[in-house]
């Protein structure tokens, strides 16, 4: 049995969608852009913590980042194309902000771990094999 990791999450890991702690795990499951694998082999720990560990991920960062994103289209579409209509103007930011929502929930789950791994270190609780 090992111990969990000692190192810190490392930022940039996270981004990379790799384990935050040792980088050598890709944080996605082989052949899917959503499904996480169940944890790092080498930092010995599962990758959710608790049932619905993820949740957490989908509102706090995904819908936060896709609705910036969002009111940046949708006041560069005021700014320069308000003459286009008002379903138009509302619709592309909308649209934009969906597909960015849905295209950023790998990402956002990993920050969601970084932050937390970073907040509350890992415990033996944690591990994949206790």
């Amino acid at each position: 049995m090992s111990p969990a990791p000692q190192n810190k999450p490392n930022l940039l890991h996270a981004l990379r969608l790799r384990c935050p702690h040792c980088g050598k795990t890709p944080l996605l499951k082989s052949g899917s852009f959503i499904e996480f694998g169940v944890g790092c082999q080498p930092c010995n720990y599962n990758y959710e913590r608790e049932l619905g560990y993820f949740s957490g991920a989908s509102w706090m960062m995904n819908y936060a980042f896709a609705s910036i994103m969002a009111m940046l289209a949708g006041g560069y579409m005021v700014w320069k194309h308000s003459e286009a209509g008002d379903l138009i103007v509302a619709g592309i930011p909308a649209l934009f902000g969906g597909v960015t929502a849905f295209l950023f929930i790998p990402w956002g789950r990993s920050l969601w771990m970084w932050i937390d791994h970073t907040l509350h270190p890992l415990t033996e609780a944690d591990q994949l094999n206790p």
